[in-house]
This record gives structure tokens, C-alpha cells and sequence, in this order.
């Protein structure tokens, strides 16, 4: 009975070290990532992070695609710390790329405008304001019933071909059921034959079950990550991060 008890408390102690120990991991993990891609800005600058905030993982791999895959035609939904990284990495690699990030609050939308201008990266992304609005049943979802206003991004994008790489952070979840569903259907003509295809948050039910229908539709595989999930396909160069995991002991 005592060897038993002792045997269940020396399991519970050593899955609770475990975790701690992964988590310190985790951290290690988000700070060496972020000190990384921090360098593009200079001390005089500030890039806020939020709970809403995509993840400094998930911003470094994608400036890693951008680069290793030498991205041309990039859309972002949902504008935020992401939008000035993507935005300074195509100045500092002087890359002739075609950058639209797309946000459906007015005000937000405008107060990135105003930080872009005062970092001088308003050349480099065009912040395109679209409420959302209802959208049409084929580019729907199940229960969803609105998304960014089509009208609006046609008139931007209508002339944009080639998109390789497509990076979903928005709308917000709570704003209708499956709200980031619509992207790939709205963009699944424009994507070129080598893309990457990012969204946030699938550690959310609804998330996972919209990058599993796209896998469907694209016949392409999601991999997995502690927040996020990427579609690539299979001629682009491996631009998942390094892991201190790979560091020997």
C-alpha cells in the first residue's frame, strides 16, 4: 500500500516537473524568437503586443518565409504588430513586394496608418479599411454570416495575381461564427503555385476545423504549432524556426 501511495506521488511530482520544465522551455523559446526579429526597430521604437497579438513564434516564421521563399504578393487579415514587422522586413531587403493588410475597424486601421508614417513604412503595406459586411453563401461557412466587405477588397486587389503567402489573424473571432473562414475561398484563385497560408489561433475549435477544411479544398497538409497552423506547399524551402529543442544537452 505504501510503495503504491509512494509510486503515485513520485508520478505526480515528476509530470508537474515536467511541465514546469517545458514551460521555462516555451519561454525560452518566445524571448530568443522575438529578440530575433526585435532588431529590425530601433530603441526609439515601440511595437505593442496584446492578448489579441499574434504571437512573436508565429511573426518570426513568417519573416522567415518571406525571405527564405522570397514572397512577392502578401495579404494579411487583420492588422496589428505583424503588419510593421512584414512592412520594415520588405524596406530592410529592399524586396519589391505588393503587402496588403486588410482590418475592419476604422479606428485601428487608421491609428497603424498613423505608426507606419511616423516609422516612414507607409510605402511598404497598404492598410486597406473594410467593415465587415454580409458575405456571399459560397464564400460561407456554416453558421458564418459576415466578413470583410467584397466590394472593397476587389477594388484593391482585383488586379493582384500571384498571392504567395496569405496570413490570417482576423476577423475576430467573436464577431460571427467561423468569421476567418472566407479568406482562402475569396483568394483561392489568386494563389500562386508556391504559397505559404498562416492562421492564428487554432488552439480555438473553430480555427482548426477552418485550416482543416482549406486542407481539403487545397488537397494540401496543415502543420501544427503551439498557437498557430501553416498550409505550404511542397516546392517551398522549410522556413519553420529554429528550435533551442535542437540545441545539444
Amino acid at each position: 500500500m505504501i510503495k503504491k501511495l509512494k509510486k503515485k506521488i513520485k508520478g505526480f511530482v515528476d509530470g508537474r516537473v515536467k511541465l514546469i520544465k517545458d514551460q521555462e522551455l516555451k519561454n525560452q523559446q518566445t524571448n530568443f524568437n522575438y529578440n530575433l526579429f526585435s532588431n529590425l526597430f530601433n530603441e526609439e521604437s515601440f511595437i505593442p503586443f496584446s492578448t489579441w497579438s499574434i504571437s512573436p513564434n508565429t511573426i518570426l516564421h513568417i519573416l522567415n518565409d518571406i525571405t527564405i521563399n522570397q514572397r512577392q504578393n502578401i495579404i494579411e487579415f487583420g492588422a496589428g504588430a505583424s503588419t510593421f514587422y512584414i512592412a520594415k522586413l520588405i524596406k530592410v531587403l529592399k524586396f519589391n513586394s505588393v503587402f496588403f493588410s486588410v482590418e475592419s475597424d476604422e479606428k485601428w486601421a487608421a491609428e497603424i496608418q498613423r505608426q507606419l508614417e511616423l516609422y516612414q513604412l507607409e510605402n511598404y503595406v497598404k492598410i486597406i479599411y473594410a467593415p465587415l459586411n454580409e458575405i456571399q453563401p459560397k464564400l460561407a461557412y456554416n453558421e458564418q454570416k459576415i466578413w470583410y466587405d467584397i466590394k472593397i477588397l476587389d477594388k484593391y486587389m482585383h488586379d493582384i495575381e500571384n498571392v504567395d503567402l496569405v496570413v490570417v489573424d482576423g476577423p475576430f473571432g467573436g464577431s460571427t461564427p467561423y468569421a476567418r473562414y472566407s479568406a482562402i475561398p475569396f483568394l483561392r484563385k489568386k494563389l500562386t503555385e508556391s504559397y505559404s497560408i498562416f492562421l492564428d489561433d487554432v488552439n480555438r475549435s473553430q480555427e482548426r476545423e477552418i485550416i482543416n477544411q482549406w486542407s481539403t479544398s487545397l488537397n494540401k497538409k496543415v502543420k501544427y504549432f503551439d498557437r498557430y497552423a501553416i498550409i505550404t506547399s511542397e516546392t517551398n524551402f522549410e522556413a519553420t524556426p529554429f528550435q533551442l529543442t535542437n540545441l545539444p544537452l
